[in-house]
């Protein structure tokens, strides 16, 4: 844990170091997050939630504008799912997810004029999971929480959701002056929780983002 922490905290001080051209951004995106394979009644799990981050970008080479984006975010989501049987409601299904990421992308900067560019982007993610949990709470009965991340709340080790993710993206940013706004998809390679004789769970994350470039 240590160590990716230092390596976050090395990529966002990377861009001061290495040429004149780099940027470094300030950024929050409001996330729309689906899981695969995850209906309950007719609903599936859709949190919705907020991401923090930042990234360096630096110039590959001085005859193409394409730079290499490291960054790095937090990002929580929650929903709740109202659990029904014969349409008639008997408890409601809620969902808290948290991670923290290291993504890296590489940017092409396709320069309109010297106060605007259109930015499009695709790379990879390394993902953290903090905190899946999945509280239910029945119309009767005992409330209950579950870590999707506890080998002991999930039975065993191969049915607990995975703590590291390798997963990709892609998108596009414009660029206004200092400011920025863009649109990221982002999908994962390595499943979420993968259960033999269950259908696997992926997040499939549509991000809109505002930023302010330094």
């Amino acid at each position: 844990m240590k160590k990716i922490f230092a390596l976050a905290a090395l990529l966002l001080s990377f861009g001061a170091i290495v040429a004149q051209d780099n940027y470094t951004r300030l950024q929050v995106s409001y996330s729309f997050n689906k899981m695969t394979n995850s209906e309950i009644g007719d609903k599936e799990i859709t949190p919705k939630g907020v991401t923090l981050g930042g990234v360096v970008g630096f110039l590959v080479t001085d005859d193409y504008p394409i730079y290499v984006e490291p960054g790095v975010s937090f990002s929580w989501a929650h929903s709740a799912v109202d659990y029904k049987i014969a349409g008639i409601k008997v408890g409601e299904n809620k969902y808290t997810y948290m991670n923290f990421a290291i993504p890296i992308n590489v940017v092409y900067k396709y320069e309109i004029n010297d106060r605007f560019s259109i930015n499009p982007f695709i790379g990879l993610n390394m993902k953290l999971n903090m905190i899946a949990k999945q509280h239910l709470n029945p119309e009767m009965g005992d409330k209950m929480s579950i870590s999707w991340l506890s080998k002991k709340d999930m039975g065993t080790r191969d049915d607990r959701a995975s703590i590291f993710q390798l997963g990709g993206q892609y998108g596009v940013g414009f660029q206004i002056q200092e400011f920025y706004i863009g649109y990221q998809f982002q999908n994962d390679y390595v499943p979420f929780q993968k259960t033999d004789g269950m259908d696997t769970h992926r997040w499939l994350t549509n991000y809109i983002t505002i930023g302010y470039t330094l």
